[in-house]
């Protein structure tokens, strides 16, 4: 079963809670954060028909609306427009299908990206990588077309024009302190651009400094010559 069918079929079940309920909905996914929002069905008769099967417990004014929000791995609401209080017992619900219908959604909205070339891999975000030493830079075949006119990241971060002898050699004696080379290194460390990160690097590897890219393995760095002290 896809993601998209996994998504409809919550759908159809908040779609039943919210006709049991008198209560119609609204799920914007082309925003960030998703949001849902709930409103009672407007008119006199559906609010009559509401004020009738409440039970204190449950109330809403015509105008209100109870909105949730998933942001930084948590789920929020607020209420706008009056009061809505409702049963903890159809709040958790809604709150179980609503994220339910982000987990799919966004599984689907990846993939989608993904395999229709939307995105590619040397383009996704750079996360700090610590201590894991996994190797941001694209496949070798990839390389070339990544040029500083398509790529805004091309652009030194650092706001110096430093030149590329003295970024490789820069970038020699941070991998060699680290003992660990990748992309994400020298952007973070040297402050430039993932680009010309990614030219450094392969810089590095012809000068025998690191070896060969190994896809979500580190790159090895290379043993040398210490020079002897004058």
């Amino acid at each position: 079963m896809s993601e998209i069918t996994m998504y409809e079929a919550q759908k159809k079940k908040l779609d039943g809670l919210c006709e049991e309920h008198d209560l119609t909905y609204r799920i914007r996914k082309d925003t960030y954060p998703i949001t849902l929002t709930i409103r009672p069905i407007q008119g006199a008769a559906e609010q009559l028909s509401f004020l009738e099967k409440t039970d204190g417990e449950d109330y809403i004014s015509p105008n209100a609306s109870m909105k949730w929000l998933f942001s930084d791995g948590e789920l929020t609401s607020k209420v706008e427009g009056g009061t809505f209080t409702i049963s903890k017992v159809l709040r958790t619900k809604i709150e179980n299908i609503f994220l339910k219908m982000i987990s799919f959604w966004q599984q689907y909205f990846f993939r989608y990206l993904i395999t229709n070339g939307t995105i590619h891999k040397f383009n996704m975000p750079v996360i700090d990588e610590g201590d894991s030493g996994v190797d941001d830079e694209p496949p070798e075949d990839m390389r070339e077309s990544d040029s500083e006119e398509t790529d805004p990241e091309a652009v030194d971060d650092s706001g110096e024009d430093a030149s590329t002898d003295d970024l490789i050699a820069a970038a020699t004696q941070l991998v060699r302190q680290e003992n660990k080379a990748s992309v994400a290194l020298l952007q973070r460390r040297l402050k430039i651009g993932y680009s010309r990160a990614g030219r450094i690097m392969q810089a590095l590897e012809d000068a025998g400094v690191v070896g060969p890219y190994r896809g979500s393995e580190p790159r090895e760095v290379l043993a040398y010559d210490v020079p002897e002290e004058a």
